[in-house]
């Protein structure tokens, strides 16, 4: 985490080109998801924390294994930590850009911010400004959306999740 991801860019490239996995969207959902984990498990492992201990001894004493307890206990108390990581997560990629540039060159394969960036240079030379502003709206709202329905979760995981001394 404390390492910024355009150092990693060219270690991940030559590996990537390596095992042939550039230009492909698989390829780029794996470097968003191993550039993502820090942070989640980072912002998860502070809410888990900040549970009370003491559901999960009552749990072990009813007779409930250490799975059980896991997703009957844990799992249902974690989930505004769960929904205020996937918010962050999904706003973090959903605006990437330089990722998606470096790992999809040959322009077959586009992430929005790819599609909208070959929209504004398209337009760079005629005066149809109306079509990159709705192309900017669309990208925006399904952001938008999700953060005005649950933002009331992300407030609630963020403030859950801060660990006292």
């Amino acid at each position: 985490m404390g390492i910024p991801y355009q150092l990693l860019l060219i270690p991940l490239y030559k590996l990537f080109l390596n095992i042939k996995l550039v230009d492909n969207l698989f390829g780029l959902t794996l470097v968003y998801i191993t550039l993502s984990m820090p942070f989640t498990i980072y912002l998860l492992s502070g809410f888990v924390r900040s549970l009370p201990t003491e559901l999960e001894n009552a749990a072990m004493i009813d007779g409930c294994s250490e799975f059980g307890t896991f997703w009957k206990i844990i799992f249902p108390l974690a989930q505004p930590g769960i929904i205020t990581a996937a918010i962050f997560n999904f706003i973090f990629l959903w605006n990437e850009y330089m990722l998606a540039l470096v790992f999809l060159p040959s322009g077959a394969n586009k992430t929005i911010s790819l599609g909208l960036y070959s929209i504004q240079s398209a337009m760079q030379y005629t005066a149809d400004f109306a079509g990159l502003f709705a192309a900017v709206v669309i990208v925006m709202l399904p952001t938008m959306l999700i953060y005005f329905i649950l933002s009331e979760r992300v407030m609630t995981g963020i403030t859950l999740g801060a660990v006292k001394g």
